[in-house]
């Protein structure tokens, strides 16, 4: 089983009994070979292709939710912005009662406050995972499984991390990324519309090309964000997590190490190797924040549907 960054353990999974015993598998094996028909094998074929439309009618289902979603975080990030910008209401993001910067030190209170946010929500589910009683619920809402996407298998999924290797890094990327990238956005709503949107289609993405496997983790949201940033500052230097503190002269730059991503998932995807990595996850991500940054981003953010709703 695979998810965005590591195994992963599916609790109560496992059937009891003795297993099947080589010989008495090769035996039935020959007999129903011998035994197959031909109405039996177009029953068979028929069966199969019944199996696969059912599929392709859960993806269809399941991207249709993905646009749904994605389509109602950008319409409440951009009603959330206006409303704080308008000065009638704080918003669902900004610097009211529930800032919790003013009781950091000094050289933490910079740091934006929604990222503090994902970190915590991360951190939260993670020691949730260590708990046994909690596995049951987590296995259903905080994990994606392809064969049923629904919006909160979705929605936890981006907040799951089983191994605390695999939520290190992740958060270390988003610590890296917040701060910038929001600036350049202008606004934590986009910021947080932008994860979240990569983290769907890195699902959807994963349910489409690996529909077998089980998928957590936030890579695919981070993917997004990486994508965007890369294209919009190309000659950004960025270094390696975990490594880029023992040798800070290994820089490349933003574009080239995300092109390099990209090729490293795509031999995955091709089973070049196995990781235990979720490739198709992380391309979807990329894709996403690709499509954001040449084009995509107008037509989202609905930069003149609302301001021509509010001035009317």
């Amino acid at each position: 089983q695979q998810h965005c960054g590591q195994r992963i353990l599916v609790t109560g999974l496992r059937s009891g009994g003795r297993p099947p015993q080589p010989a008495l598998i090769l035996l039935r094996n020959l007999s129903r070979r011998r035994l197959t028909s031909p109405k039996s094998t177009y029953s068979s074929s028929s069966s199969s292709s019944t199996s696969t439309s059912s599929a392709g009618r859960r993806l269809i289902r399941g991207g249709v939710t993905c646009a749904g979603l994605g389509l109602a975080t950008f319409a409440v990030g951009r009603v959330s912005l206006y409303e704080r910008l308008k000065g009638t209401a704080g918003g669902l993001i900004g610097d009211g009662g529930l800032d919790v910067r003013r009781w950091l030190p000094s050289d933490w209170r910079h740091y934006p406050m929604h990222a503090y946010a994902l970190i915590g929500v991360n951190a939260i589910v993670f020691l949730l995972w260590q708990l046994p009683a909690a596995r049951p619920v987590l296995n259903r809402w905080a994990m994606l499984w392809p064969s049923r996407l629904g919006p909160l298998s979705l929605i936890g999924s981006m907040f799951s991390h089983q191994h605390w290797l695999h939520l290190l890094v992740n958060m270390l990327v988003l610590h890296s990324f917040a701060p910038a990238l929001t600036a350049q956005l202008g606004s934590p709503e986009e910021f947080l519309c932008l994860y979240a949107c990569s983290g769907l289609c890195a699902g959807f993405m994963h349910a489409a090309l690996i529909p077998s496997l089980p998928c957590i983790g936030a890579s695919g949201c981070l993917l997004g964000i990486f994508a965007y940033t890369a294209i919009t500052n190309p000659d950004a230097k960025v270094g390696l997590v975990l490594i880029s503190s023992l040798f800070p002269d290994l820089q490349f730059t933003a574009y080239n190490a995300f092109l390099a991503m990209v090729a490293f998932d795509v031999a995955g995807l091709c089973r070049l190797f196995d990781l235990g990595l979720s490739h198709a996850a992380h391309l979807g991500g990329s894709a996403f924040g690709t499509a954001y940054a040449n084009g995509l981003r107008p037509w989202l953010w609905l930069r003149w549907v609302i301001w021509r709703w509010a001035a009317g």
